[in-house]
């Protein structure tokens, strides 16, 4: 047993904190990310294009009103697939419905067809595609609020009350999901608004714990592994949620995330300390070598005052929020939207989508873990500076992911290609925490909550609209309609960091620093300050004039004096001198 004990010891705590961050952040994304996978089967969104039966003409082109009443949610590509299939090979005058991407039913049993269709709006919400979006996009409404309150809020009590208490509140308001729903949407709405005002803190939260716990030199590794856990979460998010809407339905989901997200505050309650000197079994070596690694730019004393004006004039730290805003759209076009466009496009079944779906986010967190050990092993050895490291990174995570979606708009409905293309762009935008993502905390280790926080807010003031954006762009979900989308999300990944790699720095700020570390003296030290200030003109004054009579005694011949001093007269002056000094 003294053996076991003495092995857990052992495990330098920042392991451990780390380990918890990331399993904090999955919970964060369970509660997030669910009604992404959900939504798919608790909406039924009905064709703005008022078509009633399937098309029956072949076409080089995918057509236009591929989404019809036809099939309930039937998707572009199955349906495109099979009409050309259907204009090759019919026989006789009755056709099959497509039956993929959606529940289906035949053209000749216009009583089938009413009876599964009531069945097929069982316990569904009825919504346009507008207020779909607006559904998804509730939370994001919520959470760019909270984003500096909370980054400004952790600096003072903490991350440990913040963080844990974020989530407490967002895991309750998810078990009460269902209740929402089936009352009205804009029930729903307000519920995933309060979810994400709760959950806009935590993210600036986890800044001002980076500061304080972790050396500069391993925080692209840490928050590798920490943030992008975001990856982790939506790898076992969209898969779980699938598993679990066909074994139980849709409201089950809710009642599952909300619990796990419960019971990992439980664990970050009693395991997670503030810093280095709050907790209880470090080792002292551990303690000295972080707060020595961290000395620099920061300072244990809780910020006062936080200089508004120099941080919303700093231009390096408006090049990160702009590459972080640019980022963070493409980031939840995927986060939002990958699920419907791999149903209403692609035509994968529930199950398949959430496998499907959750691969890209697998790549995203590999390529943040491997862009980590590249970035720190270029720190160590010198090989590039901070400022190159941080612009190769976020050229790594903001130009590929473009150019990738962009191709996946035009391997049409080439299903294959298409899902192997999305990984692709996603492993290397998993660079995001060894480019602009960590430059935060170069810019100002002891306001990192407030920066992250501020960047944020601007991030997700964007990133909110992307739900409705899509919404409006993509009424009949047909293919070129998504390829607008694309070419939308690869302007904006791009432009953005054209800025960050112009104007982007890793100099630490001069508004960094406060007055908090800068103590002014006391009375009696001001007094002590002022007696000595004078001495010193004394001193100088003397000095200066015994420079003087060195350089007549060098002119002097010698044998002779000119000086108006004796010599005794000297050595007093001397004498006088050394007790001023003394």
């Amino acid at each position: 047993m003294t053996t076991a004990k003495r092995a857990t010891c052992e495990v330098p705590a920042r392991v451990t904190l780390a380990m918890l961050t990331s399993l904090g952040v999955v919970s964060l994304y369970l509660l997030r990310i669910n009604m992404s996978v959900a939504i798919v089967a608790m909406v039924y969104t009905p064709p703005t294009n008022g078509a009633t039966t399937p098309p029956t003409n072949a076409s080089t082109t995918p057509p236009t009103n591929a989404r019809n009443t036809y099939a309930l949610n039937a998707a572009f590509c199955t349906t495109y697939n099979q009409v050309n299939q259907t204009a090759v090979d019919r026989k006789g005058d009755t056709e099959e419905a497509p039956t993929a991407g959606g529940d289906v039913f035949t053209s000749d049993d216009n009583l089938g067809e009413e009876e599964k269709e009531v069945d097929l709006l069982a316990d569904k919400m009825v919504l346009t595609a507008t207020q779909r979006g607006l559904v998804l996009g509730a939370f994001f409404y919520g959470y760019f609020v909270t984003n500096i309150p909370g980054g400004r809020l952790a600096e003072v009590y903490g991350t440990k009350r913040v963080f844990g208490g974020a989530i407490l509140v967002g895991g309750v308001l998810t078990l009460f999901t269902p209740l929402a729903a089936r009352a009205h949407y804009g029930a729903l709405i307000l519920l995933r608004v309060l979810i994400g005002l709760a959950h806009g803190v935590v993210y600036p939260a986890m800044n001002v714990m980076v500061a304080r716990w972790v050396p500069p030199l391993e925080r692209p590794r840490f928050m590798s592994f920490t943030y992008m856990s975001n990856t982790l979460g939506t790898i076992i998010t969209l898969p779980l949620c699938a598993v679990i809407i066909a074994w139980a339905g849709w409201a089950a989901v809710f009642y599952v995330t909300g619990a796990i997200s419960l019971v990992w505050v439980a664990l970050w309650a009693v395991l997670m300390h503030d810093s280095p000197q709050e907790h209880p079994s470090i080792s002292s070596r551990e303690r000295d070598y972080i707060l020595q690694a961290i000395k620099k730019g920061t300072t244990q004393h809780k910020p006062r005052n936080i200089p508004w004006r120099s941080i919303l004039t700093s231009g390096p730290l408006w090049a990160t929020h702009i590459a972080h805003i640019g980022s963070m759209f493409g980031f939840n076009l995927l986060l939002t939207q990958l699920p419907t466009y791999m149903d209403s496009v692609l035509g994968f079944s529930i199950k398949t989508n959430g496998l499907l779906s959750a691969l890209p986010f697998l790549t995203q967190f590999l390529g943040s873990l491997a862009s980590g050990v590249v970035g720190d092993w270029f720190l160590t050895r010198r090989l590039i500076t901070l400022n190159a490291s941080r612009k190769l990174f976020a050229t790594t995570s903001l130009v590929v992911p473009g150019v990738v979606l962009v191709a996946v708009g035009y391997v049409g409905c080439r299903t294959t290609l298409a899902v192997a293309l999305f990984p692709i762009g996603t492993a290397f935008s998993g660079a995001i925490c060894s480019g602009h993502l960590a430059n935060h905390l170069d810019l100002a280790p002891n306001l990192a909550g407030t920066a992250l926080g501020v960047s944020n807010t601007l991030a997700y003031m964007v990133s909110m609209c992307v739900p409705v954006v899509v919404g409006v762009m993509t009424p009949n979900n047909n293919l070129e309609e998504w390829q607008s989308v694309f070419w939308l999300t690869a302007i904006m990944y791009v432009s953005t960091w054209l800025v960050f790699v112009v104007f982007g720095s890793t100099d630490i700020q001069p508004w960094n620093y406060q007055e908090a570390e800068r103590p002014k003296p006391s009375g009696e030290e001001t007094s002590f300050l002022a007696t000595e200030q004078e001495a010193g003109r004394t001193r100088g004054e003397e000095t200066s004039f015994l420079k003087i009579e060195q350089e007549a005694e060098k002119r002097t011949p010698s044998g002779q004096e000119i000086n108006s001093f004796t010599p005794g007269q000297r050595s007093n002056s001397v004498t006088s001198d050394s007790q001023v000094e003394a």
